[in-house]
């Protein structure tokens, strides 16, 4: 198991996995999807797209079925969607599991905008943002530290960098992270502004791509110390090994177009995890679809494998860019990939573009090489993230 200098544990198992997605309810489901090369990217229904540039997304289930589901878990229904698709996720992810009160139970949930929806309704936009926490933290008895994250597209990513923190410190012997986003016609319209949003189903790394579609979704995972998953009898998924972060200070919206800030934030989780890239035989892209970010990706992947022949996933042409739920998702797949052995293609992935060359899996899953993933995240105002995941045997 790595360690820090002075001996600290540097690891958290990922014990349990739930998800909502464009998909419907549940991992399995999402996981078929993936295997499959399906896109839950369609028409938008939530709200009017008239006179913009694309008038797609990937929606998840009604509030009626999110309330269905998350009714096995608490009886009080949240006001707001975002904190309806973190409980319904959370359902799945803690079934089976006695939730008594404990102040060694941590939360932590990404998002950018919570319950954005009451905005103006609200005291303040702290209240907006920690919405979805407060609701996880009451479904599940928590009594430890229990605060949201936002930082742009990293920031359920960053969740789980905080909740391994609190972990490495013996704060808590299990933290419940989530990521959760509801679409908005707020941001969708923004997202239009920017010229950002495809008229067709999202193609990460694509010659023809033409930009993004977003997607709403929620996903939880629950981090354990490694002694308190096994004194419980419960098999770890994946383990987290490292977390790393980085800001290039490039530009508000685009991302630094040789990915420097991305390899940063790859290489100090990497460090933390006291491994270099040659141990690690996957990568999971954040894979937007966008020229400038699938371009930067690229480069930074380039920087850090010298072309060895690491396989390269990626989801959003399956979910959509689900924003602040996105490293969450990405995390909660890759633990699947790990438990699994296989990789699913990139959907809608025909032919790589040249500027954006990755050894991308195109077409049908293959088996993961090696033993280890690094996910990779980036967000608006230049924010990365990266975590590194290995398969329990070799983290113990």
């Amino acid at each position: 198991m790595p360690k820090f200098p002075g001996g600290k544990q540097l690891s958290a198992a990922i014990t349990a996995v739930g998800t909502v997605t464009g998909h419907g309810l549940g991992r399995e489901r999402l996981f078929a999807a993936l295997l499959e090369g399906r896109s839950a990217i369609g028409p938008l229904t939530r709200f009017p797209a008239d006179g913009l540039c694309s008038n797609l997304a990937a929606e998840a289930p009604a509030d009626e079925e999110l309330e269905r589901a998350a009714s096995t878990l608490c009886a009080v229904r949240p006001e707001d969607r975002a904190s309806r698709l973190l409980l319904a996720a959370a359902a799945e992810a803690l079934v089976g599991r006695e939730l008594t009160p404990s102040p060694r139970r941590g939360v932590v949930v990404g998002t950018t905008k919570g319950a954005f929806e009451y905005l103006g309704r609200s005291s303040g936009s702290a209240d907006l943002l920690e919405a979805p926490a407060r609701a996880l933290a009451l479904a599940t008895e928590a009594r430890g530290p229990t605060f949201a994250t936002s930082a742009a597209c990293t920031s359920s990513a960053v969740a789980l960098g905080e909740a391994l923190g609190l972990i490495e410190d013996d704060i808590c012997d299990e933290v419940i992270v989530g990521g959760t986003e509801a679409l908005h016609a707020f941001v969708y319209r923004g997202f239009h502004a920017l010229r950002a949003l495809s008229s067709r189903p999202a193609m990460p790394f694509d010659v023809e791509r033409s930009g993004l579609s977003l997607g709403e979704g929620a996903a939880v995972l629950v981090l354990e110390s490694l002694s308190h998953a096994r004194t419980n009898g419960r098999r770890p998924l994946a383990v987290i090994e490292g977390f790393g972060s980085s800001s290039d200070a490039y530009d508000q919206v685009a991302p630094e177009p040789g990915g420097r800030g991305l390899l940063a934030a790859s290489l100090r989780a990497l460090t933390a995890a006291g491994l270099t890239a040659e141990d690690v035989g996957g990568y999971h892209a954040h894979g937007t679809g966008t020229v400038q970010n699938d371009r930067m990706e690229a480069a930074a992947f380039a920087a850090l494998f010298s072309g060895r022949d690491v396989v390269v996933s990626a989801i959003k042409g399956s979910l959509g860019h689900t924003l602040g739920a996105g490293g969450a998702l990405d995390v909660a797949v890759c633990a699947l990939m790990l438990d699994r052995g296989t990789v699913p293609p990139i959907t809608n992935l025909k032919a790589i573009d040249p500027l954006a060359q990755m050894p991308a899996v195109i077409g049908k899953p293959c088996r993961l090489k090696g033993d280890r993933l690094l996910v990779g995240s980036a967000g608006f105002g230049g924010i990365n993230a990266a975590l590194v995941l290995g398969r329990p045997e070799v983290s113990a």
